[in-house]
């Protein structure tokens, strides 16, 4: 029983590697609440209450980081602090 209990702990506590199945979260849930001897209604849980797959991003990955670099180097200017821009040659 505990090695059950344990793997449902695994799951419950990284639900974002279990994306792909909704439905062995919520058996890990009503595993977790069994072990504590509470009862679990599956009606009452519902979809909000999952983790939900991110959207892809709007943009490519190396927009994204150029431009969350620049505003940290921005801010980083404003708060005083000297900043060295690095531009490619």
């Amino acid at each position: 029983m505990s090695n059950i209990t344990q793997t449902a702990r695994q799951i419950v506590s990284a639900p974002h590697d279990y994306l792909h199945d909704t439905t062995l979260f919520a058996a890990a849930w009503a595993t977790m609440k069994a072990a504590r001897g509470q009862g679990f209604d599956p009606q009452r849980l519902r979809p909000q209450h999952l983790i939900e797959r991110p959207e892809p991003s709007p943009e490519p990955i190396d927009q994204t980081l150029i431009r969350v670099g620049e505003t940290v180097r921005c801010y980083a200017e404003k708060q005083g602090y000297r900043v060295q821009r690095r531009h490619a040659a």
